[in-house]
C-alpha cells in the first residue's frame, strides 16, 4: 500500500535475493531510505549498484549500520566518477546522508531532503533487514501520516 506524505509518494519495498525488489523502485525523481542492520556486503554492493542504475536522486541511510553504508555508497559513486571504463552515474549529483536516529532518518527523509536539481516526487523505503525494522517504519510513517493531515 503506497502513502502520500509531504506530497510525496511512499512506498515500502522489502530486499529478499529471491524476489525482484528491483521491479519495485521508480527510475527518477526518488529518494531511497536504505534501512540496513548489518547485512553482507555483496547485498549491501548489490543495493547500491542497482539504485545508481534507477536514478536514485538522494539516499537516507538508517539502522544499526547506516554510517557503513553511506560510505560503501560514496565509495561506489567516486569509483564510477574517477574509472577509466565508464560506469553509469545519473546526470544529477547523488546526496548521500545517514542517520544515528532512525525515526529521525525517516522523517528527515520524508519531510525535509530536498535536491536542488531534481524534484523528489517518490520515496522508497528499502528494508534490508529481513523485516525485523517493518514495525518501526510503518509506526513512523503511521506518526507522519498524521501530523501531515
Amino acid at each position: 500500500m503506497k502513502k502520500i506524505i509531504n506530497d510525496r509518494e511512499i512506498t515500502i519495498v522489502q530486499y529478499v535475493t529471491d524476489y525482484n525488489w528491483y521491479a519495485k523502485i521508480p527510475n527518477s525523481n526518488w529518494l531511497c531510505i536504505l534501512v540496513d542492520n548489518d547485512k553482507k556486503r555483496r547485498y549491501v554492493d548489490e543495493v547500491i549498484a542497482k539504485i545508481i542504475n534507477k536514478d536514485v536522486c538522494y539516499v537516507c541511510t538508517v539502522g544499526e549500520s547506516c554510517e557503513r553504508t553511506h560510505d560503501l555508497f560514496d565509495e561506489e559513486i567516486v569509483f564510477r566518477e574517477v574509472e577509466i571504463d565508464e560506469y553509469y552515474l545519473p546526470k544529477h549529483h547523488i546526496i548521500t546522508t545517514w542517520h544515528n536516529g532512525f525515526n529521525e532518518g525517516i522523517k528527515f527523509g520524508i519531510c525535509n531532503a530536498y535536491h536542488d536539481e531534481i524534484e523528489i516526487k517518490e520515496v522508497v523505503i528499502l528494508d534490508m533487514t529481513d523485516g525485523a525494522e517493518r514495525a518501526r517504519i510503518d509506526k513512523e510513517l503511521a506518526e507522519l501520516a498524521d501530523e501531515n493531515e
